[in-house]
């Protein structure tokens, strides 16, 4: 009878217990991304950018890299470039460089003091923010993974969402993968691809080609916020009617630390970090 007792009160295994709903777990994946608008401001990360370009046969035509510093004002990405295609900026190349990063700073902090609560649109929630409002989860199931209870869905294009922004309008033409983090609801993992072209002003700006692909990563850091550590993707694009290149793309960002900033204008501008 004692074995039986204790068998009754044993807890049912976590991958038995019904799924969350999956509107209201997007919906918290979406809160959690203008949550992150905030917090990554506390954080700058060294940032190293690749993009290659293909031939229509696959061979490599030119690879570029670039380093750079990656902080955030006012949910805006600020990135300040340290070195391309494996040399240090010159230091009037620097110069230039830490003025362009001081305007668009001050640009940014400008903006939060005149922008009304009201005021917001869809080009000022993140790029993934944008994406995620026009998709829904489906066929989802709940798997362990590093001692931590993930869930794992199919993501595809909301029938009944309205897009206004270029990122919204994407998200509708593409579909794919998406794992979250059970317990904090923070997206790990969006791994998409475009089952249509998509074209940008009626393609006079550019086309992106059925099958781009795209996969971002999110990573938590040692106070719990999670900062994204990889975007990387490959695809067939025009662009100005001129150019049609196949290409890939890789952007990965890591040694983040905490640091605060402030930007004054005080006769000479000035970034103090």
């Amino acid at each position: 009878m004692a074995l039986a007792h204790a068998v009754a009160q044993t807890p049912p295994s976590p991958n038995a217990a019904p799924l969350p709903n999956g509107d209201q777990l997007l919906q918290r994946a979406i809160a959690n991304q203008a949550k992150l608008a905030a917090e990554q401001e506390r954080y700058e990360c060294r940032v190293s950018d690749k993009i290659t370009e293909l031939d229509s046969k696959g061979k490599v035509k030119r690879t570029s890299t670039e380093l750079k510093e990656q902080f955030y004002v006012n949910g805006a990405a600020v990135e300040r470039t340290l070195a391309k295609d494996g040399k240090n900026l010159t230091p009037d190349q620097t110069k230039k460089e830490d003025e362009r990063v001081m305007k668009e700073t001050l640009k940014n902090s400008e903006t939060k003091a005149k922008k009304k609560p009201d005021q917001e649109s869809p080009d000022q929630r993140s790029k993934v923010q944008q994406m995620m409002v026009a998709m829904i989860l489906a066929n989802g199931h709940r798997e362990s993974v590093d001692g931590r209870s993930v869930l794992l869905y199919d993501i595809a294009p909301n029938p009944n969402f309205h897009a206004r922004s270029t990122n919204e309008r994407l998200a509708q033409v593409m579909q794919g993968k998406i794992s979250i983090d059970e317990t904090t609801g923070e997206p790990i993992d969006i791994e998409m691809r475009t089952t249509q072209d998509f074209k940008i002003a009626g393609g006079v700006l550019a086309t992106i080609h059925k099958g781009l692909r795209i996969h971002i990563h999110d990573h938590p850091q040692p106070d719990g916020v999670w900062l994204t550590d990889l975007v990387e993707g490959s695809g067939d694009a025009r662009a100005a009617l001129f150019l049609h290149p196949w290409f890939r793309f890789k952007e990965t960002a890591g040694d983040c630390h905490l640091y605060t900033t402030t930007a004054n204008q005080v006769g000479q501008a000035k970034l103090v970090k």
